[in-house]
């Protein structure tokens, strides 16, 4: 196994020093503006530079569990999965224009419009990740995170090999078809998760021996969202370049209203 991403006390860039703490092995540290966040990204990709970096933002701390799991994680959803994706394909044929190859394109379309599945959201850009932590005007009144993965080739699935979503038992990093706008507006990859016979349960990402080696964690205070808020929406990060459809201009307007 690999040693975790830091393991310093602080990191210094200019003028600016972001305190550290190790918690369960996971490295935690807390960005108290957008320059730090910057700086700590331009940090760990420079370290990283020939990895892929992924960056997934929650707007409070919660285990890194993908919708389906979240109920019940020791409940094992595998055949409720796959007759909820055949019903969403029988009602949804004549509503969607794209010829999808097998049930990874349909998980990511279906996961993308709310179907609860068993993929986790990430995206490649950190302004993506730190919208998603700050965007959500409910928990306002809580610290977000944002999760940073750096991702090594023996992480990915095979898609050749793993021909259906629902025989995995561990979890793989993917990289999804860009089957949909929204998917490609925000940089989507994914965590595919898969339902751990041997654990029976559902592998919280958070606490996954063999991956959180590779998780940062980032401390978002609660005091400053609705300020990161307003800079990424100058930098083009907003509900309208997300969701590029008529929701996502209904929902911006709403936002620019304080709605």
């Amino acid at each position: 196994m690999k040693k975790p991403i830091h393991k310093p006390n602080s990191i210094i860039r200019g003028k600016t020093r972001i305190k550290m703490k190790s918690v369960k092995s996971i490295p935690e540290i807390q960005v108290n503006n957008l320059t730090e966040y910057i700086e700590l990204v331009e940090t760990i990709t420079t370290e990283n530079s020939e990895k892929t970096i992924l960056f997934r933002g929650q707007s409070q701390d919660f285990d890194l569990l993908p919708s389906i799991a979240r109920r019940n994680s020791k409940q094992d959803t595998t055949e409720l999965e796959e007759e909820i994706l055949s019903e969403f394909k029988r009602r949804s044929r004549l509503k969607i224009d794209s010829d999808f190859i097998d049930d990874w394109d349909w998980l990511i379309f279906a996961q993308h419009f709310g179907l609860k599945t068993r993929l986790l959201d990430w995206s490649s850009n950190p302004l993506v990740g730190i919208w998603f932590c700050c965007s959500d005007k409910n928990d306002f009144d809580k610290d977000g995170v944002v999760y940073i993965f750096v991702v090594n080739n023996n992480h990915l699935l095979n898609r050749g090999k793993n021909e259906s979503p629902f025989k995995r038992n561990t979890t793989r990093v993917y990289k999804p078809h860009l089957n949909n706008e929204r998917i490609i507006a925000q940089s989507g990859w994914f965590t595919a998760h898969g339902y751990s016979t041997k654990m029976n349960n559902f592998v919280k990402l958070n606490r996954n021996t063999t991956l959180k080696p590779y998780l940062t964690k980032v401390v978002v205070p609660l005091d400053i969202k609705k300020d990161l808020i307003w800079k990424l929406n100058v930098l083009g990060i907003n509900y309208e370049r997300l969701f590029p459809d008529i929701e996502g201009i209904c929902r911006q307007i709403n936002h620019e209203n304080e709605l």
